[in-house]
């Protein structure tokens, strides 16, 4: 008796494991050709093979890099700039005017949001 094997290739139409696959069972002699032929020993190094050939065949635009790149120079832990705090006092209904510092205008929010 022979021993068989089964193969698998993403993307395909039936769900293994959480993985859309195609497979296949072929004898075990044949396995080194079908994954020279795109075939895997798993579903899930068949899915990983088709996001790495899919990432390959459509690499992201210029201006997506840019815009990943601008995002990551972002510092996320800076302080509100003064168009976001009037806004946030709008919000909560917190009364300004221009003489109100930046200093003052957080402190009536932070003390708003506590109460809330």
């Amino acid at each position: 008796m022979r021993e068989a094997t089964m193969l698998y290739r993403s993307p395909g139409s039936h769900e293994l494991h959480g993985v859309m696959v195609d497979y296949t069972v072929v004898d075990a002699s044949a396995v080194p050709e079908m994954l020279v032929d795109g075939w895997h020993l798993t579903p899930l190094e068949a899915a990983d093979a088709a996001v790495t050939s899919h990432a390959a065949a459509n690499p992201p635009s210029e201006a997506f890099v840019a815009l990943m790149e601008d995002s990551a120079a972002m510092n996320y832990d800076a302080p509100p700039t003064r168009p976001e705090l009037e806004a946030k006092a709008r919000e909560l209904g917190i009364r300004f005017d221009g003489r109100t510092s930046d200093k003052k205008l957080g402190a009536l929010i932070a003390a708003s949001l506590e109460v809330s």
